[in-house]
């Protein structure tokens, strides 16, 4: 059970009911993450603002998908790294491919483009200076617009500080997710070594 309460149906107001179907044909996030963040203007707010950062913009949608499970695996969140995105499935991203992402530099599923933005969102994970380097930037810059490495970097940002707030709130535990997807353990085994 989760540490704070998922609000019921009977108490939801319209735009929180909204907010829970569109998570639920959205995937990412589910609706256990919106009926929680939806108790509150703030979450309500943040809900929006997910929705059109994940699903929206210029990015592709399964490039985005990507690189938020990545970031969710390295912080061992349970609910964030199984939670899937349905438009990034629809759009082609496969389950094989997103389990890929824990060793995508020797991965042939990813072009340089691809590599360049999990290698970005991994130097995001890694602290607070690991992306303040020209070298990073000049890496983006091959691949990425100028508009398209901003809407990355606040991706990285979101799914970073979120999910560390997800993790805390035991919607699912790191043991229930590999129970689930038992290659998280051995992908999470890889992280560690590096």
């Amino acid at each position: 059970m989760p540490r704070l309460r998922p609000i019921e149906d009977s108490e939801c107001t319209e735009t929180q009911r909204l907010l829970i179907q569109t998570a639920q044909a959205n995937g990412a996030p589910d609706p256990l993450c919106a009926r929680i963040y939806a108790r509150t203007e703030a979450g309500r707010n943040w809900l929006r603002t997910w929705n059109e950062l994940l699903n929206g913009g210029i990015l592709p949608i399964p490039l985005k998908e990507s690189v938020r499970v990545l970031i969710s695996t390295k912080h061992f969140c349970g609910y964030c790294s199984t939670v899937r995105s349905n438009i990034a499935k629809a759009r082609g991203l496969t389950e094989e491919k997103i389990l890929a992402t824990m060793d995508f530099e020797n991965s042939a599923m990813f072009d340089e483009r691809e590599k360049a933005a999990l290698r970005f969102a991994t130097k995001f994970k890694q602290g607070d200076d690991a992306i303040d380097s020209d070298a990073v930037y000049e890496d983006l810059k091959k691949h990425f617009s100028e508009e398209e490495i901003i809407e990355l970097a606040l991706l990285c940002a979101e799914t970073d500080g979120v999910g560390k707030f997800a993790r805390s709130l035991q919607m699912r535990t790191w043991e229930e997710a590999c129970d689930l997807q038992p290659l998280l353990r051995a992908s999470a085994g890889r992280l560690v070594a590096k």
